[in-house]
């Protein structure tokens, strides 16, 4: 499933200005590329609601407990943070804006346990900030169209693993290794969500 990635967390070039400013220095030319909020509510809009990832059936976790296929629910909730931001990169015309969700994407997965219980287990984060930056493959007369290039971590707050269908000792272990060992679950939120973005977005650019 991934779990074990490490992401680095990245700094956001932040900016204060309501309206989008195009840098048309050599070699990039935004002339003609006219990209405003809508053109990323289209694009979030066209996302999956849920998607399906990892290996399927049942993996061992530990001794006596197995999870099954990782899902993510929520990708069309995500919400755009701030302005889209123009720049050249390498002679290619780049787009990157700030995107954030509020606790309405989350992953999960079922449980079961070799005594006969069962559940699912979610991860959550009450707040997470992204950076997704685009290609700019084509402009016309119809509009502009983007290619998914990745996403960079801004900021992570407060992840959460929240059991269900489990007793109290197995719920008061999940909810001890959240408090305890934030990193960690941090890194299963974080690797989770890079995995799930970008198979979404190039399932629509398919």
């Amino acid at each position: 499933m991934g779990l074990s990635k490490v992401f680095a967390v990245v700094a956001f070039l932040a900016s204060s200005c309501g309206a989008m400013f195009y840098r048309t220095d050599a070699p990039c030319d935004f002339t003609d590329v006219t990209i405003d909020d809508e053109v990323f509510s289209r694009l979030i809009a066209r996302l999956p609601e849920g998607m399906q990832s990892g290996r399927q059936g049942y993996t061992t976790l530990f001794p006596g407990f197995e999870v099954g296929e990782l899902t993510v629910d929520g990708l069309t909730k995500l919400r755009q943070f701030g302005p889209a931001i123009p720049y050249c990169s390498n002679g290619t015309r780049m787009v990157q804006v700030d995107v954030f969700s509020d606790g309405d994407t989350h992953f999960w997965s079922p449980w079961k346990t070799c005594s006969g219980d069962e559940g699912r287990v979610t991860v959550r984060a009450l707040f997470t900030r992204f950076t997704f930056q685009f290609r700019v493959i084509e402009s016309s007369a119809s509009g502009v169209k983007l290619e998914f290039d990745r996403a960079l971590p801004v900021i992570t707050q407060s992840v959460r693993i929240e059991v269900e269908g489990a007793g109290p000792v197995v719920r008061g272990v999940f909810e001890i290794l959240s408090a305890l060992v934030p990193s960690m679950v941090e890194e299963v939120w974080l690797g989770q969500f890079f995995m799930i973005i970008n198979d979404s977005f190039r399932s629509i650019n398919e």
